[in-house]
Formats: C-alpha cells, structure tokens, sequence
C-alpha cells in the first residue's frame, strides 16, 4: 500500500497563505459588485492564478506520486495559468472570450483538486473536499458556457464563490490536520471567524448606543470561549484568549467588508483599510467607549493594536498545533 507522502512545510504554508489570499479576493469582489468589469476581471483572474501556482507546485514537488498524475497535476496547473495570464493582460475581451477563458481554467482547475482526491493514503475528508471543490468548479464552468443568460447575471458572485471555497479548502490542506485535537481546533478556529464577521459584527454595525459599549463588545468577544476555562480550568486560558483575540480581529479588519456585503453598506474600503492597518497616522478613527473614560483611537494606534494581535494569536494557535495533546 501506498504510503502518504508529507508535503514539505514551506509548500504547506505556501497553500495557508495562497487560501487567505484568495480568500480576501473572493471577500472584496463579493462586497464590491459595483467595480467596473475591468477591475473585477483582474481580481478574479488573479484569485484563480494563486490556485493555479498551487496545482502546479503540487505535481512538481510530490516526487512519490505517479508520473502520470505529476504530469496531470502541472498539465492541468500550467493550462489554467496561461488562460488566466491572457485574461489579466487583456482584461477589455468581450464578455463571451472572458466567458470561455474562465470556463477554461476553472474545469482545468477543477480537475487538478479531483486528481488528489483519487488518492487513497490521503484521509477520507481531506479527499472529499477536494472532489467537492473541483466538481464545484467544473459544474459552474458549464453553467458558465451553457446557459449564458444566467452567467449574464450571476458570473462574478458565482465564480467568487468559487474562489471563497478554494481558498478555504486550501487553507485546510495546508494545514493538515493529522490528530483528531488539530480536526476540534481548526473547527475552534473558523468558528472563531464565522463569529467574528457575522455574529459580531452584526451588532457593532448596528447597536452603538450601549454605555461603556466597547467593553460589552470585548466582552462579547471572549463570552463563547470562557466555556473551556469552565469545563478545562485556568491550564487552557492561552488557547481561550487567542480565540477571543482573533474574534476581535474579525471584527476590525472585517467590519466593512462584512457591512457592504451583507448589509447593503456602500463604504469605500480601501481607504477604510488604510485607517485600520495604520496608514492614516494619527487621523481620528473612532472614539474607544469605556464608561468611566474613553481612549481616542487614531489609524496609528489601531494599526499597532491588529498587528500585535495576529502575532499574538499566530504564536498561541501554532503553540496549540504542534502540541495537540494538551488540548
């Protein structure tokens, strides 16, 4: 029997960092459906390369596979590549080549993730979702060339979608889950995100008004995850305060996206990002609402405040990974 073969670590990281990528593409396309058709041509079309790099450097790098499926893997990755190349450097085709040349890389795509789901050494669920994620691809490239009045109305959010679920199936590739504790704490950790962008967001977008609101909303933040320091005690509160840190980061750098996307916000968010990651400088944000004192929060100290909490959480969380028996 076949032996599964571990990939090597910088091509596993490589596949976390290609998913979020695309996973933020997928997010701005979704939330901005007024771009012009240019813009949203490039976008997609670079949010589908990075999956492309990725098929490629699959077949190239696992040396134990079959030749024949090394050579499908950098064929298929190659293929949609090119496509998607011609697309970004001739982004004023008519609406029907673009049609056709998304169809193109989309069903080789989709048959670079079917591919690795015939592999029976790899786990069942990991196989699975990548025969789910290239027949996706596959079904929405037909629906794309053979039933154009719906692809009229629907090809960007469709093929945005599409982007969304290969970046997050790459992310779980990536990051391969081979304990069971990994499985429960990558499930602790989209949870953490789903709550973040929708839960949380939803009230901060809405229900300001609150005294001392900030706190509440900290509050809110850490509520799900004092259940582990209930039921484990203070030995896991590291793992519960880096869970609660990255609701909070969901929140700030999601915030608009989510608001634009879901409800019907129009913010411009380039600039809105620019305030959030520092770039502003000491221009005013928002005003923090502590009850008995407030704490003026410019682009400046905002930009400090996300970047220490990724490292933060970054550190914690790979702490946890690597050591899932203390789960």
């Amino acid at each position: 029997m076949v032996q599964a073969e571990a990939p090597p670590r910088w091509f596993r990281a490589l596949e976390v960092v290609l998913g979020l990528a695309s996973v933020v593409v997928a997010v701005v396309i979704l939330a901005n459906p007024n771009y012009q058709t240019e813009e949203l041509v490039i976008l997609l079309s670079v949010a589908l390369l990075f999956s492309a790099v990725r098929t490629i450097a699959s077949g190239g790098l696992r040396k134990r596979l079959a030749r024949l499926e090394r050579l499908g893997l950098v064929g298929v990755g190659v293929l949609a590549a090119l496509v998607l190349l011609l697309v970004i450097f001739q982004p004023g085709l008519s609406y029907q080549s673009l049609v056709f040349l998304f169809a193109i890389s989309l069903t080789a795509q989709g048959l670079g993730r079917i591919i690795p789901s015939t592999r029976r050494f790899e786990p069942r669920w990991l196989r699975s979702s990548a025969f789910a994620t290239g027949a996706l691809a596959i079904v929405l490239a037909a629906v794309a060339v053979l039933v154009p009045n719906i692809a009229a109305l629907t090809l960007v959010p469709l093929f945005s979608m599409v982007v969304l679920v290969s970046g997050i199936e790459m992310i779980v590739w990536g990051l391969r889950p081979t304990d069971p504790r990994q499985l429960t704490l990558l499930k602790l950790i989209f949870f953490s995100a789903f709550y973040g962008l929708v839960l949380v967001n939803w009230i901060d977008l809405f229900a300001t008004s609150a005294p001392a609101y900030h706190i509440w909303l900290i509050l809110t933040y850490m509520a799900p995850f004092g259940v582990l320091i209930v039921f484990q005690g203070l030995k896991d509160w590291q793992l519960a305060l880096s869970l609660g840190l990255l609701v909070s980061l969901m929140n700030d750098v999601g915030y608009y996206f989510v608001g634009d996307l879901l409800f019907g916000f129009h913010q411009a968010l380039v600039p809105w990002v620019e305030g959030q990651l520092g770039f502003l400088g000491s221009q005013l944000l928002f005003t923090f609402q502590g009850g008995a004192f407030t704490i003026p929060v410019t682009s400046t100290l905002m930009g400090i405040s996300i970047y220490t909490r990724i490292v933060v959480v970054a550190v914690i969380l790979y702490h946890w990974w690597r050591q899932p028996s203390k789960l």
